[in-house]
């Protein structure tokens, strides 16, 4: 039987299920090849609706920024782990948390111009698909994904598919050295932490980024006793709260500095 102490849980996704299930996925091609339809892994990730993408290919459209017209680039994101894909009209088919990365990077765009050079830590990775998208459009120097140590090994496989034009770096939390990146971005990630394992990040990562983004929800357990948005914006005074699309929480919103 595998033990695990609630107490020493640092997310909603470390419920051993998740992290098991990327771990047996690294390794078994039985697993990786649909890892992206089965159900354990479906409740952390890849559980966006066909409405919910409508609203980020939507949002994207509205941005200004011509990002779709390398669709054909990003919907390569899609051949690995045989997501549930959807048609959608002008575009074709997609899988909707693809068109979440997709809208991301038009915000990404918005709010900072060019990623060319820049030197970008991801809290939070998933299975690396911010990643393949945000390296497919710019230039990107390097990029260090952060995440448990079974997340990690399935993002590797994921993005060892793939011919990326940046420099990737693996790491737990504790492998982190302090650095001041010229971005940190966190998709749903970081808020879903114990306070104690964000203060770690926000010594290391985020108060001495140069830039950051993070989409925010409240829906941990209170024993989590997480950092609030107010919190936040006290130790960054830059933030700005931005609204986000395709919320399941009404507190759901994106913080930007």
């Amino acid at each position: 039987m595998v033990y695990q102490d609630k107490a020493l849980k640092t997310s909603l996704t470390d419920n051993f299920d998740y992290p098991e299930f990327c771990l047996q996925a690294s390794l078994d091609y039985s697993k990786f090849r649909s890892f992206r339809q089965n159900q354990i892994y479906n409740v952390a990730l890849e559980h966006d609706s066909f409405d919910q993408g409508l609203e980020y290919l939507q949002a994207t459209k509205e941005s200004g920024y011509n990002v779709l017209s390398k669709i054909d680039e990003f919907r390569k994101n899609d051949l690995i782990g045989n997501p549930q894909v959807f048609d959608y009209d002008g575009i074709g088919t997609i899988a909707p948390p693809t068109l979440r990365y997709i809208k991301i990077l038009s915000d990404l765009e918005c709010e900072f111009g060019t990623l060319d050079n820049f030197n970008i830590c991801e809290i939070g990775v998933g299975y690396g698909g911010m990643c393949r998208i945000i390296s497919s459009y710019f230039n990107v120097t390097s990029y260090t994904l952060v995440d448990l140590k079974p997340v990690l090994s399935l993002a590797q496989r994921y993005l060892d598919h793939y011919p990326l034009n940046t420099t990737l770096i693996y790491r737990t939390m504790n492998e982190l050295h302090k650095d001041s990146y010229d971005l940190v971005i966190s998709n749903y990630a970081f808020t879903e932490i114990r306070r104690e394992i964000q203060q770690v990040y926000l010594e290391k990562v985020v108060i001495p980024a140069k830039r950051g983004y993070i989409t925010y929800n409240e829906i941990n357990p209170e024993d989590f006793n997480s950092y609030t948005k107010e919190e936040l914006m006290e130790m960054i005074p830059q933030i700005r709260i931005k609204p986000e699309v395709g919320i399941l929480h009404p507190k759901d919103c994106t913080l930007v500095w």
